[in-house]
C-alpha cells in the first residue's frame, strides 16, 4: 500500500512542473513518470525486479513525457500601456 507520505511527494512533484516552458514539462513529466513507473515495476515483478523496472522506466517515462508536454498551458501575454 502507497503511504501518505509518497502520495504528498508525488503531488508535489507534479503540481511544481506545471510551468510555461514545455520543453522542462516534458523532461519533468518523463522523469517523473520514469521513477514511478520503474517503481510500480519492480513492485509488481518481485523477484524479476531489473526487468520490470526497465519497462516500467520506459511506459512511464513516455507517458510522463507526453502528458507534460501536452498539459502546457499557454504562455501569458504581457499588458501593454502605451505612455501618452
Amino acid at each position: 500500500m502507497i503511504s501518505l507520505r509518497v502520495l504528498v511527494m508525488t503531488c508535489a512533484l507534479t503540481i511544481g512542473a506545471c510551468t510555461t516552458n514545455p520543453a522542462y514539462n516534458t523532461v519533468s513529466g518523463g522523469v517523473a513518470g520514469a521513477a514511478a513507473g520503474a517503481l510500480i515495476g519492480c513492485v509488481v515483478t518481485g523477484p524479476a525486479c531489473p526487468a520490470g523496472a526497465a519497462a516500467g522506466a520506459v511506459i512511464g517515462g513516455s507517458a510522463g513525457a507526453g502528458t507534460g508536454l501536452v498539459t502546457t498551458p499557454p504562455q501569458s501575454i504581457p499588458y501593454y500601456y502605451p505612455e501618452w
